[in-house]
């Protein structure tokens, strides 16, 4: 069991048309530091086999602090994108490790932000369609910002407080685009009662 947080119905039951799972005909066709990747093989009611492409990195973490009535978020760099980017604080659950436990540990690495009080949001699938990541998301209040101390490979170029009548703002005019932070936040700003703000980018397609 990850964390006495997590409700027992925090994901669905099969579908009628659900595929069976042939686990024991699992290819590991790569295993790296935070991911792997397996060729897997499931079988439909008609008893034919389908081949699916899965990213397996398990459980994480993100955390949306609020700080003095400010939230804070990091500018990091991120390699696979080759830039960087506004985001919560958030990251991997280690093994053996409850998801409450892996929130303090990231919250304090990347942000420096120690005690107070912390509740999960809910949990989210991030890309359903390719990898099995799901994130917890919570809610960090009444801490104390002290000194981070990133992980070795981490590049958190800032650490940074923003009112919280501008977050809606940068998220619909571009300037916040990761997901897990966006969910976050506007979870985030409802339970503050913030008001919404409808000045931003209007997409064109």
């Amino acid at each position: 069991m990850l964390s006495p947080d997590l409700p027992d119905n925090i994901e669905s039951g099969t579908g009628k048309n659900a595929l069976t799972h042939l686990s024991s005909n699992d290819i590991r066709v790569y295993t790296g530091k935070r991911i792997s990747v397996s060729i897997e093989q499931w079988q439909d009611e008609r008893n034919r086999i389908h081949r699916h492409e899965t990213v397996l990195f398990g459980e994480g973490v993100a955390i949306v602090p609020v700080i003095e009535g400010k939230i804070l978020l990091i500018r990091q760099f991120r390699p696979s994108i080759a830039g960087s980017i506004l985001e919560i604080p958030a990251g991997k659950v280690d093994p053996e490790e409850n998801i409450r436990e892996a929130a303090l540990r990231e919250l304090a690495e990347e942000t420096g932000v120690v005690g107070g009080k912390l509740a999960l949001l809910t949990s989210i699938r991030t890309t359903p369609g390719f990898c099995d990541e799901r994130i917890h998301l919570f809610l960090s209040t009444d801490g104390r910002l002290e000194e981070s101390h990133p992980e070795d490979g981490e590049t958190i170029e800032d650490i940074l407080l923003f009112p919280l009548m501008d977050i809606q703002r940068m998220i619909l005019s571009g300037e916040i685009t990761d997901a897990k932070s966006i969910v976050g936040l506007l979870l985030v700003l409802n339970m503050l009662g913030v008001p919404g703000n409808s000045e931003g980018r209007t997409g064109q397609v």
